[in-house]
C-alpha cells in the first residue's frame, strides 16, 4: 500500500520558517521527503533550519521577505519555481502578535499585525495560488488560530486576523476546489514556542492558559508536525475548507 505521507518529490514553500511554528513544519515535512522553500522574514532569516534540512539528507533552500510586499512574494514564487520546478505545498505561517487592549493599541501597531498576519498570508495565497492553479494540483495551508474562534483580551488585531484567516481559507478553498487543490488551515492553542516561553514566566498567565484547555498544559513544537504533514499529503485529499484545531480540546470547552 502506498504510504499516504510520503512528501517525496514534492517541493514545500514555508514562510514564517526563521523560527517557532514555521521551524518546525520545514523541519517535519522535509523529514517526510519533501524539498523545501524556508523563507524568512527581513530581519529574521532560515540559515539554520535550511542546515539542519540537508545535514539530515535533505534538500532546501531559502531566502527572506516581506510578505506584505507584492513583488518580493513573486520573487519567492519565481526562486521557488527555479530551484525546484513546482510548488506543491504552501504553508503560510507569518505572522506578530502585539498584546494590548483595544483601546491601548495604535493605529500604526494594528496596522502592522492586520498587515503581516492576514495581507501577508493573502498575498502569498494568491502567488502561489495562481501557480497551482496552472499546474491543477496543489496542497495550501494557512496558519490561523484558536483565537479565530475563540477570544480573550489582549488580543484585538491578532484575534481579528486570525478569523479573517479562517475565512480566507474557506473562499479559496471553494474557489480553487476544480483545479484540485486543497486549502485548510490549523489552527493552534498556545505552543511552546520561544515568544510563548517568554510569556510564560508570567505565572499567574501561564496558569489561567494552562488551565483553559482540556489537557492541562501548552503544546510542544513537534505537535504541530503531525497536523502539517496530513495537510500537505494525500491522506488528506478530500479535506478541503476545513480548520484543524490544534488546541488540547480548548475550543471544546
Amino acid at each position: 500500500m502506498k504510504n499516504l505521507f510520503d512528501l517525496s518529490g514534492k517541493t514545500a514553500i514555508v514562510t514564517g520558517a526563521a523560527s517557532g511554528l514555521g521551524q518546525q513544519i520545514a523541519l517535519g515535512v522535509a523529514a517526510h521527503g519533501a524539498n523545501v522553500v524556508a523563507v524568512g522574514s527581513p530581519r529574521h532569516d532560515a540559515k539554520g533550519i535550511i542546515e539542519q534540512i540537508i545535514n539530515m539528507g535533505g534538500k532546501a533552500v531559502g531566502m527572506q521577505i516581506d510578505v506584505t510586499n507584492t513583488s518580493e512574494v513573486k520573487q519567492m514564487v519565481d526562486y521557488a519555481l527555479e530551484q525546484f520546478g513546482s510548488i506543491d505545498i504552501a504553508y503560510n505561517v507569518p505572522g506578530i502578535n502585539i498584546r494590548k487592549e483595544a483601546l491601548e493599541l495604535t493605529e500604526e501597531e494594528w496596522d502592522r499585525v492586520i498587515g503581516i498576519n492576514l495581507k501577508g498570508v493573502y498575498l502569498c495565497a494568491k502567488a502561489i495560488g495562481e501557480i497551482m492553479v496552472k499546474q491543477r494540483s496543489g496542497r495550501m495551508i494557512n496558519m490561523s488560530s484558536i483565537f479565530g474562534t475563540v477570544c480573550m483580551k489582549k488580543q484585538v488585531a491578532y484575534a481579528t486576523s486570525k478569523g479573517g484567516i479562517n475565512q480566507m481559507t474557506k473562499v479559496l478553498a471553494l474557489e480553487w476546489a476544480p483545479y484540485g487543490i486543497t486549502v485548510n488551515a490549523i489552527a493552534p492553542a498556545y505552543i511552546k514556542t520561544p515568544l510563548v516561553r517568554q510569556v510564560m514566566e508570567d505565572k499567574e498567565w501561564y496558569e489561567d492558559v494552562k488551565n483553559r484547555n482540556a489537557m492541562q498544559r501548552l503544546g510542544e513544537p513537534e505537535e504541530i508536525i503531525g497536523p502539517a504533514v496530513f495537510l500537505g499529503s494525500d491522506a488528506s485529499s478530500f479535506i478541503t475548507g476545513t480548520i484543524i484545531y490544534v488546541d488540547g480540546g480548548w475550543t471544546m470547552l
